[in-house]
């Protein structure tokens, strides 16, 4: 992998790096989220700017995981269809 310098990283670069797509750097630079500078045509990031992220990101990764637990009889979850809920076990 070729960078521009030792010190500064290109987008694709950095999502190659973290392992995710390279829409999403571009989405975190244009929050705000991930600081760079437009330098040419290129979007640069910092080492630091690079080092912070990824810290944030492995701050975020050890955290306990949200319990995702299974819905009760005839709960209705989002993304289900309303033929998911119908208990058609004939009991009643």
């Amino acid at each position: 992998m070729s960078t521009p310098s030792d010190d500064w990283f290109t987008l694709p670069q950095i999502a190659e790096m973290l392992d995710v797509n390279p829409s999403t750097v571009r989405h975190w630079v244009s929050t705000g989220r991930l600081s760079a500078e437009k330098r040419g045509r290129r979007w640069l990031v910092s080492r630091d700017d690079l080092d912070e992220i990824m810290a944030q990101r492995r701050r975020r990764a050890g955290r306990p995981p949200i319990l995702d637990l299974p819905p009760e009889q005839g709960e209705h979850r989002k993304g289900l269809s309303m033929v998911d809920s119908i208990d058609l076990s004939g009991e009643t």
